[in-house]
């Protein structure tokens, strides 16, 4: 579940398994401590749907997917807690206009920056057994239904997404400010009713990388030359394919900070008590895992 301050972690949306459901759900993750417990599975079930594993690959992603566990909780969370930790201190201080939560956006980019460049290596050595044209092939029709069935999901009528997107954008808030007033309400309509078609945006973005991932494979590169393509497409996808992303990205960014400044600056005292509260508790929780 996404919550306020690393809800614009999952709009780096990765192409391969292995990093699609890492990097977007163990920063996010409302219940860090459950969710660790049941990751492994979680990700061998993911990655199980995009590749049709032999019995030997079975044995491989567990091991790969356990040291991808073990690398992000030795050296990931440590920094993922210190980020909660400082986000909180600085709203404790009164910090949350918006030169404040640009750092704090930037900063949180650069973390995630920095866990997929530590992943890519990991997703490399599985993807570099699997460039049959069958294994490529499958993992092309698998993406695709992947596509089709979001597409069936953003066929909804305008009234119903608006709805929809009100409800997710509430829910992540409150379980950061609790109760938001109507005037708070009023910012998270104004703020759905603009972005209504981002989804569309990012998911036809998406497609185009996913595309150009696949035919990057079918030329047979190497571990190196996929783990450099990988940090390629996933950091700055827009050098590859769709140039002009990296403006809505930026935009789109710069939408989610002026209405995250604006919710703080009419929030009440009981409400930033609970985001620090909230913050601290989750940075906790990565610190002892």
């Amino acid at each position: 579940m996404r919550s306020t301050f690393t809800i614009f972690f999952t709009r780096y949306i990765c192409l391969t398994a292995v990093l699609a459901i890492i990097i977007s759900v163990l920063t996010a993750c409302s219940s860090t401590r459950l969710f660790y417990t049941f990751l492994n599975n979680f990700i061998e079930d993911e990655v199980s749907y995009f590749i049709d594993l032999d019995e030997e690959e079975e044995i491989f992603l567990s091991q790969q997917v356990s040291e991808i566990i073990s690398w992000h909780r030795k050296l990931m969370l440590p920094s993922y807690s210190e980020y909660l930790k400082n986000t909180a201190n600085m709203l404790e201080v009164g910090q949350y206009g918006k030169d404040d939560i640009t750092n704090i956006l930037a900063d949180g980019k650069s973390l995630i920056e920095e866990t997929t460049i530590g992943l890519t290596p990991y997703a490399s050595k599985f993807l570099v057994r699997n460039q049959s044209l069958e294994n490529i092939k499958y993992i092309e029709e698998r993406m695709e239904t992947r596509k089709n069935e979001r597409l069936v999901e953003l066929s909804k009528s305008n009234e119903v997404l608006y709805k929809e997107r009100i409800e997710k954008l509430t829910t992540n808030f409150e379980r950061f400010f609790g109760k938001l007033t109507s005037e708070q309400m009023i910012l998270i309509e104004t703020y759905a009713k603009i972005t209504l078609g981002h989804a569309k945006i990012r998911l036809n973005n998406r497609t185009l990388r996913q595309k150009a991932f696949i035919n990057f494979l079918r030329t047979q590169p190497s571990e190196t030359e996929i783990t450099k393509y990988l940090n390629k497409l996933l950091l700055n996808g827009h050098l590859i394919v769709n140039p002009s992303h990296k403006e809505f990205s930026k935009n789109s960014l710069e939408l989610f900070n002026e209405l995250l400044v604006n919710i703080l600056s009419i929030s009440l005292t009981s409400q930033r008590e609970k985001i620090i509260i909230k913050l601290r508790g989750y940075a906790e929780d990565f610190r002892s895992i």
